[in-house]
């Protein structure tokens, strides 16, 4: 317990020192770096993980803009990845079987193909 007692003040040290620097950086450089992580997301071309990212940068945005409301905001932004990550394991588990069926397909194919080959040179041996 005596740990967390000296953390919390540096802590919040730490974060009155980070509001003051942040309220003195221009607003295009703000929405910038708030954009950032959408734009390095669009690179992974996985819906998913723009969704997450775009969702995170909107509360980004909402929090500097309105910090009063930053409960709400955290609540909601919070609720709504928990669907996204839902639905994204969801769809996973379907890629996931998709392949599984995939593969059980190409293993009966080989198999079949091996067979035809073995009874192949069986009868080339034979004749």
């Amino acid at each position: 317990m005596y740990d967390w007692q000296l953390i919390v003040p540096l802590m919040l040290l730490w974060l009155d020192q980070w509001a003051a620097l942040s309220s003195r950086v221009p607003e295009s450089i703000v929405v910038a770096a708030i954009l950032l992580p959408i734009a390095l997301a669009i690179f992974s071309k996985r819906i998913g993980v723009v969704s997450v990212c775009t969702l995170l940068a909107v509360i980004a945005f909402c929090t500097f803009v309105a910090p009063s409301k930053m409960p709400v905001t955290l609540a909601t932004g919070i609720y709504l990845i928990s669907l996204i990550i839902a639905l994204s394991g969801i769809l996973a588990r379907r890629k996931a079987r998709a392949l599984q069926a995939e593969f059980a397909s190409l293993r009966q194919d080989v198999n079949h193909l091996l067979e035809v080959e073995k009874r192949r040179i069986l009868n080339k041996l034979h004749h």
